[in-house]
């Protein structure tokens, strides 16, 4: 169970997958967590089991990959998609996006952005056709796991959200603490409107990259404001996967739009459909692209299944 780096058959794009190993920890904020929301509540032990992550959001270099391979008009097809081992059966793939979805900062390395949750679905299906290992998004209880890298405070590196937030009325007169939290985290005060490079920022304690901040992040969970309310303070709830239904997902970790207040690793959010789709003058609007959402992305995870020496990294 290490570290390992995968490379896109056909391609040659690779990324780094970094082995987390599991464990028990207390999911969510304490009320006496300066901003936090009543969703983030109650605090309750949860359990997860090792998985793989990756280091980084999904890069655009990786993205255009599967839209490269799967490209046409929402095709459903079973088509071998360019590129894939042959037999390999083709996934849905986005039909071409509206706007230039990179918003003009450039693809390479920055995260991609401006897909749907369907998209980021899809995309993580195609990446488990073409690999033969099972990548998915992760859960909301990994996702927190892995962003606190260990740790139990507002942030997994030293500071309080007061000493950085501009909605402090002294921080925006003398000044925030900048050099706590801007070598760890692109957020509104630093980002300068646009996602970062990955080499901008420091890894967590367990080696991943942007895990708050530059992009929110979906996950598989779907959003319920009183999801925590079914675990409690006796024994620790095993790999949770949230609600079994819902209208819209969780997503982790603030935007380089987000106050430093908002990128708590406690802090949840969830994907606004409507809003992220209000001006996309398609009908129907699109299932694959976002007009009006510029700030999600994603990156993946891989479950470990030790019984099966094919699950094992090459």
């Amino acid at each position: 169970f290490v570290d390992y780096t995968e490379t896109v058959p056909g391609t040659s794009v690779s990324f780094d997958m970094v082995a987390v190993p599991g464990g028990t920890f207390s999911m969510g904020s304490p009320e006496s967590e300066r901003y936090r929301d009543p969703d983030e509540g109650p605090v309750h032990p949860v359990t997860v089991s090792d998985f793989w992550m990756g280091r980084l959001e999904v890069t655009w270099d990786e993205f255009e990959a599967w839209y490269a391979a799967t490209k046409a008009e929402g095709r459903t097809d079973t088509r071998t998609p360019a590129g894939t081992p042959e037999g390999v059966d083709a996934v849905t793939g986005a039909t071409p996006p509206y706007v230039p979805p990179d918003q003009g900062w450039g693809k390479g390395q920055r995260p991609a952005v401006t897909m749907t949750h369907q998209a980021a679905v899809q995309y993580t299906r195609w990446l488990s056709e073409v690999t033969g290992r099972t990548y998915r998004l992760p859960t909301e209880a990994e996702w927190e796991f892995a962003a606190r890298g260990g740790t139990d405070t507002p942030y997994f590196f030293p500071g309080n959200p007061e000493d950085f937030t501009e909605r402090r009325f002294l921080n925006r007169i003398f000044g925030r603490s900048e050099e706590a939290i801007d070598p760890f985290a692109v957020h509104s005060l630093n980002s300068g409107g646009r996602t970062a490079e990955p080499a901008d920022v420091e890894p967590n304690p367990f080696g991943l990259v942007n895990m708050l901040g530059n992009v929110r992040e979906f996950t598989m969970d779907w959003y319920a404001a009183d999801a925590y309310q079914a675990g409690g303070p006796g024994s620790p709830l095993q790999d949770p996967r949230g609600p079994p239904s819902g209208e819209e997902h969780v997503v982790r970790g603030g935007s380089f739009k987000s106050d430093p207040a908002d990128i708590r690793t406690a802090g949840r959010d969830f994907t606004r459909t409507d809003a992220c789709l209000r001006t996309d003058p398609q009908i129907p609007k699109s299932i694959w692209w976002y007009s009006d959402c510029n700030d999600i992305g994603f990156r993946v995870v891989r479950e470990v299944d030790r019984s099966d020496p094919a699950n094992e990294p090459r």
